[in-house]
């Protein structure tokens, strides 16, 4: 029997930012669980909710010869319940003594998200999917990143990196004014990979539980991963 209702957590990113280092460094702390990437799979879910939504806004369903029959009926809200319990237990799958669950994602580039405003609106439905959920996001230097083997062969990888690092930090803005101060907390490799107490900082910023020994010792082991991982 869970003791406490489960905490929720999500690592925001792109390729080649050192973002699985810290999926160890999460993992490391007592009581959190943070899954890897899943392709994105909860924008599905987003889209799935906004139609449920737009469809039981239509009032004239009552008769089974309207075009909307039974849309009054439905309720977005228990939808969100129903996946949510769906996301938890078949994709995060926490153990007994998790108290945070979460997972990270690397498809956040202008490729994914035409543009700002449709990133924002989908990490806000994740905070509908996961109440509480925190944001760490996580950059890197723009060129740096761009010689990285994740972006071999693309031209304008410099200026993607660029615009995606000034979205991500214009979106812990916007999250932290919108949802709360301590709700998103910014990440930058150089900085961390250097320090590891910037991270110690930044998870204890968001409420994180602790254990600043586990965090150094993550930072410092070698990761066994392939050319595109995060």
């Amino acid at each position: 029997m869970r003791r406490k209702p489960l905490r929720y957590l999500t690592v925001v990113t792109y390729g080649r930012t050192g973002s699985t280092a810290i999926q160890a460094t999460l993992n490391a702390l007592p009581g959190v669980m943070v899954r890897g990437e899943n392709y994105n799979a909860f924008r599905g879910l987003h889209d799935y909710v906004q139609s449920i939504a737009e469809t039981a806004d239509r009032h004239t369903s009552g008769r089974p010869n309207n075009p909307w029959y039974g849309s009054a009926k439905l309720s977005p809200a228990d939808v969100i319940d129903d996946l949510r319990r769906h996301v938890v237990e078949t994709v995060l799958r926490p153990a007994k003594d998790t108290e945070v669950v979460g997972f990270k994602e690397v498809r956040y580039e202008p490729g994914h998200f035409p543009d700002y405003d449709l990133l924002l609106d989908y990490l806000l439905f994740l905070n509908k999917l996961m109440p509480g959920i925190v944001y760490l996001f996580n950059i890197r230097d723009a060129a740096e990143a761009a010689r990285s083997g994740w972006w071999p062969g693309n031209d304008s990888a410099e200026s993607v990196i660029a615009t995606t690092n000034d979205w991500l930090i214009q979106a812990a803005d916007d999250l932290n004014r919108m949802l709360g101060a301590g709700r998103a907390a910014v990440l930058e490799y150089g900085a961390w990979n250097d320090d590891p107490e910037r991270l110690i900082e930044a998870y204890a910023a968001v409420g994180l539980p602790r254990d600043d020994a586990a965090v150094r010792a993550a930072v410092g082991e070698r990761l066994d991963h392939g050319p595109h991982s995060g």
